[in-house]
């Protein structure tokens, strides 16, 4: 017996949805997701229904992307429809039963994975396809146990019990004038909750608080309905299932810490529970054309009208980013808890300083800051962007590192710290020879004695007992010791000393203290050697002009990862760096919220010219404070939005347009379909574009409002709330002090002639079912009172 299903289609390759064919390789392919010939497939692409196709057979067909590769299946047109079926009204149809694929699969991204199978009721018209239409829905409420809602035949009810305890105790279809057990839904909900996660509505809103603000937007929006009216009223299923029926969500995610333990400090990767943390839409396909646009450019602005989710779309970008390099869906929090993503906003006052370096007063910390003050140096301190470019350079040395099959480089984090090492004594090269063949630093001070644990007190005791009365205090080698064993990390840098300004070795420590009885330095740390020089390497200009001295260890805090970078001689080979990226190295993102509203040439710099990419990793400048060579990684990507309300795109600086690639983000009039698509009697959609037109009339198309504004409405007093407090004041900015312009935008309802505003009712009277409110809302696009 055929079976139905539906397909997702990627937008971005109309030639298969023209030639009714999709390329996923040999049949046994889990994106075929087991069609056959003779089935049914529902094609869904941009989120929307266009027709009906039977599978007809598994043939080959030339890949232009991978000619290797030429299996594909073959489909015949059922029916075609002539208006795209939104994924919420197809799934709100009669004809499917609510399952995990429809309510989860059908609207968001599925990497690996094309085709679900849909269970369908006795209504569906299999073979019957002239009968097939998606006219008629089916709705769907959450409703108190004591109030019945306006239902008709085949609707939906999720029953709570009260508003104290909030619980489901039911999910129910209307049948045949009376309610009864919904058994898909009810299994499903049981499924994804365990008896002891059954959570109430107030739980579930308490754990949304801190980390899915749509979802706790949502559960407000529905308690306050019960509460008001006994039930809510629901417009998308899936939105129903992501915030209420899906219950905690717990995501286990991999972030690399550094941690105290028992054993000392070490680099270790941890699992973090995060709840609630929102699945990506099926728009990430859309956002896919964005990160490859990023991968054209490492520079992208993102600009439009106010409300167009430029912000909120830079995070589905690097969503999308990620999983093009790792070829698995990375959630964006994951990014954050990984440190690889930074926001920072522009503003009139941001400067160079702040940005890339600038000199910083200091206290002495060894001086009390008394009524005199105390003593105040001046240092140079990194911005944000040099921050960020120091953690990708570690990310870059790891991930070469790892590729060349370095053992041990998987510890170098952002966070590594650089120190100069000797490794023997003046014109001997044996305790040095010993180190390189055993891949370890080591120490020969108190030769005789194991030091676990000890710490810096206890090292200077025992120290201090071996030295006669008149023999120098042991300060010094005291401190070495307690570097050795309690300062340096597993992933810290090491630099062997050869003379005052040059080195000739490069490692990272892989391990903690260890003591080796027996040998000539028996204290120890074991390392990995990253780089051997044949001539010694030169590092005084990178020192800052400080020479090397002969202390056994100690810090160069003026050495940075991008150093070390250059140093170890990192390829340049755009080709190679991009084979190591695309296996192992991760990208960063630095956001730059409200780009235009800097100044960009006094915050740029010079290193408006290094964000080029061609000049990644191949060109550099001296900066001005430090007065040290600096580059910017291939592996940091910069994301700017601006607000063309703000300030024209033509005005932008010239010297930022020809770096930066610019994608146009408009109000999307579809994201209504895919959310909540009216709201009472208004059509949010038929609204948004009716004043957007009026706008670009009367203004220009980039104060358009964007469909931001809207997308958290889900009642009446949610379009109440945006629509006077957020875009009747936008509007009345737009117009300052220009009443007759505002009133031919939103009509004579909402203002006064004296230009204040008019609040109207969101309760229909006793002869109405239509509140004025909705009413006048509706004559801005329909032209007549309703």
């Amino acid at each position: 017996m055929s079976k139905v299903y539906f397909g997702k289609f990627d937008s971005r390759r109309p030639h298969q949805i023209q030639e009714k064919y999709y390329a996923a390789g040999a049949k046994e392919s889990t994106w075929y997701g087991g069609i056959e010939p003779g089935d049914f497939v529902f094609v869904v692409t941009n989120a929307n229904v266009i027709a009906l196709w039977k599978v007809r057979e598994y043939g080959h067909k030339v890949n232009p992307i991978n000619p290797s590769d030429t299996g594909v299946v073959f489909f015949e047109e059922i029916k075609r429809f002539p208006h795209p079926v939104p994924v919420v009204q197809f799934i709100k149809s009669p004809y499917f039963n609510l399952d995990l694929n429809l309510l989860n699969k059908i609207n968001k991204a599925t990497p690996g994975h094309g085709f679900f199978p849909i269970e369908t009721t006795s209504a569906f018209p299999m073979e019957n396809w002239d009968q097939l239409s998606f006219t008629s829905v089916r709705r769907y409420y959450v409703t108190l146990s004591s109030q019945l809602p306006p239902v008709a035949e085949n609707d939906i009810m999720v029953v709570i019990d009260n508003l104290v305890t909030s619980r489901i105790v039911g999910i129910l279809e209307w049948k045949n004038g009376q309610s009864q057990p919904y058994a898909s839904l009810q299994k499903l909900y049981e499924d994804k909750n365990s008896v002891n996660e059954r959570y109430t509505l107030l739980q579930l809103l308490e754990f949304a608080e801190e980390e899915a603000p749509n979802k706790r937007n949502y559960l407000k929006s529905v308690l306050n309905e019960l509460e008001k009216q006994g039930y809510f009223v629901v417009d998308n299923p899936i939105r129903l299932y992501d915030n209420v029926l899906v219950g905690r969500r717990k995501t286990p995610i991999s972030k690399p810490n550094m941690e105290v333990g028992t054993e000392g400090k070490t680099p270790i990767t941890h699992t973090v529970e995060s709840s609630d943390i929102e699945d990506a839409p099926e728009l990430f396909e859309q956002y896919r054309a964005y990160a490859e646009l990023l991968d054209f450019n490492p520079n992208l602005i993102l600009y439009g009208p106010p409300g167009t989710g430029k912000t909120f779309a830079t995070k589905n970008i690097i969503e999308a980013f990620e999983y093009t390099f790792r070829k698995r869906y990375i959630p964006f929090v994951q990014v954050e808890r990984e440190e690889r993503v930074r926001f920072i906003t522009f503003h009139q006052s941001y400067s160079y300083e702040e940005f890339i370096e600038g000199i910083r007063p200091q206290l002495e910390e060894d001086m009390k800051q008394d009524e005199a003050g105390g003593e105040i140096r001046y240092r140079v301190e990194p911005g944000v962007l040099k921050k960020m470019v120091e953690d990708a350079s570690a990310q870059i040395i790891k991930a070469e590192s790892e590729s060349s099959g370095i053992s041990g480089a998987e510890f170098i984090h952002s966070g590594s710290r650089v120190w100069k090492v000797s490794l023997g004594r003046r014109n001997s090269d044996h305790i040095y020879n010993q180190c390189k063949a055993g891949k370890q630093i080591a120490v020969d001070f108190l030769d005789h004695i194991d030091l676990t644990d000890k710490s810096y007190d206890e090292i200077y005791s025992l120290l201090e007992n071996e030295r006669d009365d008149g023999a120098q205090k042991p300060t010094m080698d005291a401190n070495t010791l307690d570097t050795l064993i309690n300062q340096m990390e597993r992933g810290d840098i090491v630099f062997v000393y050869d003379g005052p300004r040059t080195i000739r070795d490069i490692g990272v420590i892989t391990g903690d203290y260890a003591y080796r009885k027996g040998h000539v330095a028996p204290h120890v740390r074991p390392v990995a050697w990253l780089k051997e020089f044949t001539d010694p390497a030169d590092i005084y200009d990178m020192n800052g002009g400080v020479s090397l001295t002969l202390k056994t260890i100690y810090e160069l805090p003026r050495i940075q990862m991008s150093d070390v970078q250059k140093l170890i001689g990192i390829s340049n080979d755009i080709n190679k760096t991009v084979k190591t990226q695309q296996h192992q190295q991760k990208p960063y993102y630095l956001i730059i919220d409200e780009i235009n509203r800097g100044n960009i040439s006094k915050i740029f710099g010079e290193l408006i010219t290094l964000i080029e990419k061609d000049k990644r990793q191949t060109v550099s400048t001296i900066l001005p404070y430090s007065k040290k060579p600096f580059s910017l990684p291939r592996n940091l990507y910069i994301i700017g939005t601006m607000n063309t309300s703000d300030r024209s795109i033509a005005m932008l600086d010239t010297a930022l347009r020809r770096r930066f690639v610019f994608a146009e983000m408009e109000p999307d009039y579809a994201v209504f379909e895919q959310n909540t698509a009216k709201v009472g009697s208004v059509e949010l959609a038929s609204l948004l574009r009716s004043l957007n037109e009026k706008i670009s009339e009367k203004l220009d198309r980039d104060h358009r409002i964007g469909h931001a504004y809207l997308m958290d409405v889900l009642t009446i007093d949610d379009l109440f709330k945006s629509w006077y407090y957020k875009i009747l004041p936008l509007i009345a900015e737009y117009f300052y002090n220009d009443v007759a312009a505002i009133q031919s935008v939103v009509g004579t309802k909402f203002f006064e002639k004296s230009g204040s505003m008019r609040f109207l009712s969101t309760q229909p009277s006793d002869k109405d079912t239509v509140s004025d409110f909705e009413k006048a809302l509706l004559t801005l696009y329909k032209g007549i009172e309703d």
